[in-house]
């Protein structure tokens, strides 16, 4: 199985604090009575003393009790040139505490895209991510301009697709290469999984709509510029900018900012909007040959797909759960089931993924379920963190 790989310490070790008599520790605590593990864990560079800042490129986060340095990745989350954070990823047993040591580690790790995005203009900028576990894409300016122009090949929509992988290594920009090249078709499982998930004009598999009066949703085109932040070993962060749209009661500014963890089945999708209050995610109904899972700020579709089962799920945090509703008029690419979501302060968190049973990553529905009711809680109540 596949994993994030840590680094032992090897030989003799140069502590950032080595002028004083302790290490510089991050001291977690999970309150929790559940195991956290592939759970990313951020430290904002600003809050670190200036003699761990200024050598930050080397340094990295040791776990004493394995004798390991874990994997960390620094970013750059408003490209300026200088890192803002610093993640990692701790394994913690329930209900217990961990102290990490910030140190210095000279052997670089090993650079590895884990995490990646990149957009596709090759492919009428299709916008494409993926980690070890899942793959999504959403389209851009050039796809809409095509449907304007009355051309062929195009699509207007800010709907989310779904690459269903069963490998835990990236596909992007394999199965791209592969059919710019060789004319070998991602619409099919050549052993690694497919694109088989119809998006359309729908909103696909968590995408925005506002609901007017007399079942009227306004909705978003295509994004119109992107902007990648980071990939890595542990996340791919990206930006994507869209064209004010009109709501129900006026004009919308929206931008999105999408992080992919790694092991993770969910993105954190975090939108940056103005001209409403009030907005729902969606996943699309597709053949209306599924089931909807109702569990407050947690909605679940699970449907039969191509003689496979796909289980699409959309989860906010309890601060921004309005409700939830159906629609569903029997109209392709219209029939839907929406969280509806509070926006605060101009700014909305959620959460979208999917598990596809032919990858494997879980027993069953239930054990999906139970991840998903768990992941829940761990929203709601993160890892503690502070310094010593």
């Amino acid at each position: 199985m596949f994993s994030i790989k840590t680094f032992k310490a090897l030989g003799v070790i140069a502590l950032l604090a080595s002028c004083t008599p302790d290490p510089f520790s991050i001291n977690l605590t999970n309150d929790l009575d559940l195991t956290r593990e592939n759970e990313t864990v951020e430290i904002a560079l600003s809050e670190l003393p200036e003699q761990i800042t200024s050598m930050i490129d080397r340094i990295r986060v040791y776990d004493p009790s394995e004798a390991t340095f874990l994997t960390t990745q620094l970013i750059d989350t408003d490209q300026d040139g200088m890192m803002d954070q610093l993640i990692f990823q701790p394994q913690m047993a329930p209900s217990s505490k961990m102290t990490l040591h910030l140190m210095e580690q000279s052997e670089k790790e090993a650079e590895v895209e884990n995490c990646f995005s990149r957009i596709v203009p090759t492919r009428i900028d299709d916008y494409t991510w993926e980690n070890d576990r899942v793959a999504f894409r959403t389209y851009g300016p050039a796809a809409q301009a095509l449907v304007e122009e009355g051309k062929e090949g195009g699509l207007i929509s800010s709907g989310i697709d779904c690459w269903l992988k069963k490998v835990n290594y990236p596909v992007i920009n394999k199965w791209y290469k592969d059919s710019e090249e060789n004319g070998i078709s991602y619409h099919e499982d050549h052993g690694e999984g497919l694109d088989n998930y119809h998006v359309g004009i729908s909103r696909g598999a968590g995408g925005l709509a506002i609901k007017g009066e007399d079942d009227q949703y306004f909705v978003s085109k295509n994004f119109t510029s992107h902007k990648t932040l980071a990939t890595g070993p542990l996340r791919t962060l990206f930006q994507l900018n869209y064209a004010d749209w009109e709501g129900p009661q006026g004009i919308i500014k929206e931008q999105k900012t999408i992080s992919l963890d790694f092991g993770n089945n969910l993105m954190k999708i975090e939108v940056s909007i103005q001209g409403t209050d009030k907005i729902s995610s969606g996943i699309s109904l597709q053949e209306n040959n599924g089931t909807v899972i109702d569990k407050n700020n947690l909605i679940i579709f699970r449907q039969n797909h191509f003689e496979t089962t796909l289980s699409n799920a959309i989860l906010s945090p309890l601060k921004h759960f309005e409700g939830s509703h159906v629609y569903n008029p029997q109209i392709k690419d219209q029939n839907h089931v929406f969280l509806d979501l509070k926006i605060l302060n101009q700014s909305l968190v959620y959460y979208v993924g999917f598990n596809w049973s032919e990858s494997k990553q879980f027993a069953d529905h239930d054990a999906w379920e139970k991840h998903l009711n768990d992941l829940a809680k761990k929203i709601e109540n993160p890892i503690q963190i502070n310094f010593k």
